[in-house]
């Protein structure tokens, strides 16, 4: 068996088509020696299946023309869940390995004092310090693709939790390496993949598999890893070929297009105004007669003004943008899995369009494009129906009842009680929203930028966020648009 020398916080599919697969990948090659202990913060059946199935499972990658490949991935080497005391005492335990990485992937909701992540993630350092000491170095990645994540990681680490010592903070400072990372790959939940994808790819598993991950063929810029102090030691830099990349330096600008010109393409640009319009699958409402063509221009837009804002030598923002409008065009994922978190997503995806000093320079087509996606986005956020203190309900286009999970309840409850109310009401209501510089600002400090300081584009939103809440459908009103 493979020895511990990673320990990963969360079980999820992008973990296991991403870091877990290259890991498996360094060891088939003999350029790594090292096997994945994994923690499930929520319930134990993935725990369970990877202790059951040996720590083996498989990826599949796929679009709607069929299978591409199958591969069996045998990293892991042990899991248990975090949900109980002995299941984090068993966590916590393999520390006594010789580490070189923790990985933490849960979603942005996670990542805060508090949650219970965060919390392993805090308790498991400090045990790998008592056990290994001053002397002895650790990587940390945080694979959830939220603007300088490492640096976001280890300010809650450092600034948030009780100092347990000098020296050990020290250490957390001078040998911990928290490092900023930026990931992509689609890899939809099983129940969206069409059912003869799972069985051509059942028949070519020979035993059960609980674990079978989809995933689409790995893009041409997989993961970025920004390692300023090479501490890292898990040789990811072999696997360009795979589309890995490490450098010793910012990678910022790489981060921002990933969140401005691929994540953007999710939201604000389709998943919210397909789910209200009754899609339920992303490629459905991205090929749309109506919202194809919306969906290019606003991406189109955003490239514009991502490329004046950020330019990154030899890259073209537009081809970057639309060669991921292809991508979700050619695999089944459901709109509701991406629709959560919205109040981050549009800070992370859409803010800085908002704020920027090009933004003046876009198209007046693109102005309402954008303007548009943005207050579907409200619009799916106004509840229908408030019951209870996190029961909160909206209403599609078509009548059907949706949950809004959005954590941050801040947006919804200034838009509840908005269906069917004047022009006026709703540009106080928005004011609102737009004037709270914390709503828009990373966990990195508060903005002195308001987006109300962008009255065109509060103008728009507020137009069409009315027409939205009065009657018209998200189809209806972008039918104006193309006109």
């Amino acid at each position: 068996m493979l020895p511990i020398r990673i320990l990963a916080i969360g079980a999820g599919g992008l973990q296991r088509v991403l870091t877990h697969q290259f890991v498996h990948i360094l060891n088939e090659r003999d350029l790594y020696k090292g096997g994945i202990f994994v923690g499930q913060p929520r319930g134990s059946e993935k725990a369970e299946a990877f202790n059951n199935q040996n720590g083996i499972y498989h990826v599949v990658s796929f679009d709607i023309g069929g299978i591409h490949d199958i591969q069996q991935i045998c990293s892991v080497v042990g899991a248990t869940t975090l949900s109980t005391e002995s299941g984090r005492e068993e966590f916590y335990n393999k520390t006594e390995n010789s580490l070189d990485l923790i990985l933490i992937g849960v979603t942005e909701a996670g990542i805060a004092k508090g949650e219970l992540a965060m919390d392993v993630l805090e308790e498991t350092l400090f045990r790998y310090y008592s056990h290994h000491g001053s002397a002895a170095s650790l990587c940390v990645i945080n694979t959830d693709n939220l603007r300088n994540n490492g640096d976001i990681l280890r300010n809650i680490i450092l600034d948030e939790y009780p100092r347990r010592s000098d020296e050990y903070t020290k250490w957390l400072e001078e040998q911990v390496s928290f490092l900023n990372e930026m990931g992509d790959r689609l890899v939809p939940q099983v129940y969206a993949v069409p059912e003869d994808i799972k069985d051509a790819a059942q028949a070519q598993i020979e035993h059960t598999d609980e674990l079978i991950t989809y995933a689409e063929q790995m893009p041409a810029t997989s993961l970025i890893l920004e390692d300023i102090e090479d501490k890292l030691r898990v040789p990811f830099a072999e696997l360009r070929d795979h589309g890995v990349i490490v450098k010793q330096e910012s990678i910022d600008a790489f981060h921002d297009w990933k969140l401005l010109l691929v994540n953007s393409v999710h939201v604000p640009g389709i998943t919210h105004k397909g789910m209200l319009s009754g899609f339920e699958y992303v490629n459905e409402a991205a090929s749309h007669p109506v919202f194809a063509p919306h969906l290019e221009r606003l991406m189109s837009g955003y490239a514009k003004v991502v490329e004046a804002d950020i330019p990154v030598e030899g890259k073209s923002a537009h081809d970057y943008t639309h060669e991921f409008i292809e991508r979700i065009r050619r695999v089944k994922d459901d709109n509701a899995r991406i629709n959560i978190i919205e109040t981050v997503k549009l800070r992370e995806r859409a803010a800085d369009i908002v704020r920027s000093p090009n933004y003046t320079n876009s198209t007046e087509l693109f102005k309402c494009d954008f303007a548009y996606s943005f207050a579907t986005v409200l619009r799916f956020l106004t509840p229908n129906e408030v019951s209870g203190e996190d029961d909160y309900k909206g209403i599609t286009d078509n009548g059907s009842e949706y949950e809004i999970r959005d954590p941050n309840r801040t947006i919804q409850d200034i838009l509840n009680g908005a269906f069917g109310t004047t022009l006026t009401d709703v540009e106080k209501r928005l004011s609102i929203i737009f004037s709270d510089t914390g709503l828009w600002s990373s966990q990195d400090g508060i903005s002195e930028e308001a987006l109300s300081q962008n009255q065109d584009f509060c103008s728009r939103v507020a137009d069409y966020y009315h027409q939205l809440v009065n009657g018209k459908t998200c189809l209806e009103v972008l039918e104006e648009i193309n006109i």
